[in-house]
């Protein structure tokens, strides 16, 4: 009876361990406290901005457009200055054989002082300081330099585009097309200009193709006050030169002188 009895202990001990295992295995986890996401300030409603009227970009008062004389002696005299010594040493250069290395090292350098040095430094030609023109914006200012130069590039975009025209189509084994299409693209921003030239003109305005893009003003500019620069004081010296010569007219006289006659 003793070893039945003990028997019966041990079913009776191991029972109820089994539900308690079994009860702590169903339990659910405890869950973690979720911190709260601090509310933000909410920013204060802006108020709307004040449109600021713009200017009209319209040539500016004070200023007179230059005339066609003013207009044409610029043109030819910067041609003159920029591509007379090129032309020159290319000239020669077909015609005679011999060094012309500093002969094109001159005459590239002359170029580049009309075409960009003193356009950079001063935004004007020297057909602008002989004919005492110059350039403004709406505001009364220089335009950007890049003006300057690419409206000074006309005459050479039409000297290289016949040039290559003429290299592409007598290439021997026949037409080189790429060399005639770079000269016929290089051709066709100079009729571009003239294009456009002209039907602004005949809508009644006065810009280039170039100004309108910069939107500025060909006028009669007065005489600068150059203080000490000696080179300064000779380049506005041409322009009295130039206005003995009758170079340094306004559109408006002009107009005046055309109909006294």
């Amino acid at each position: 009876m003793g070893l039945l009895e003990k028997a019966g202990k041990i079913k009776d001990d191991g029972k109820p361990k089994k539900a308690v295992a079994k009860a702590t295995k169903g339990k659910a986890k405890p869950v973690k406290a979720v911190k709260a996401k601090p509310v933000k300030a909410q920013k204060a409603a802006r108020e709307p901005r004040e449109r600021v009227a713009r200017e009209p970009r319209v040539m500016p008062d004070g200023f007179n457009l230059a005339g066609k004389a003013a207009r044409f002696a610029r043109r030819l005299v910067d041609f003159i200055v920029t591509y007379g010594a090129f032309l020159g040493v290319l000239g020669a250069f077909a015609m005679i054989d011999g060094d012309f290395t500093y002969m094109w090292i001159a005459a590239i350098a002359m170029m580049l002082l009309n075409l960009v040095v003193l356009p950079l430094k001063t935004n004007r030609s020297v057909g602008m300081f002989l004919t005492r023109t110059r350039y403004v914006n709406y505001k009364g200012k220089h335009p950007f330099f890049m003006h300057q130069i690419l409206s000074s590039l006309t005459a050479l975009y039409v000297m290289l585009s016949i040039v290559m025209i003429g290299v592409g189509s007598g290439a021997t084994g026949g037409a080189n097309w790429t060399i005639i299409s770079i000269g016929i693209f290089l051709g066709l921003i100079p009729f571009a200009d003239y294009v456009v030239t002209k039907l602004r003109k005949a809508n009644g305005e006065t810009q280039s193709m170039y100004d309108a893009m910069f939107g500025c003003w060909y006028v009669v500019a007065e005489r600068a006050d150059t203080g000490d620069s000696a080179w300064m004081s000779r380049l506005e010296s041409l322009g009295d030169w130039g206005e003995k010569k009758g170079w340094s007219g306004s559109a408006t006289e002009d107009e005046d002188a055309e109909s006294n006659d």
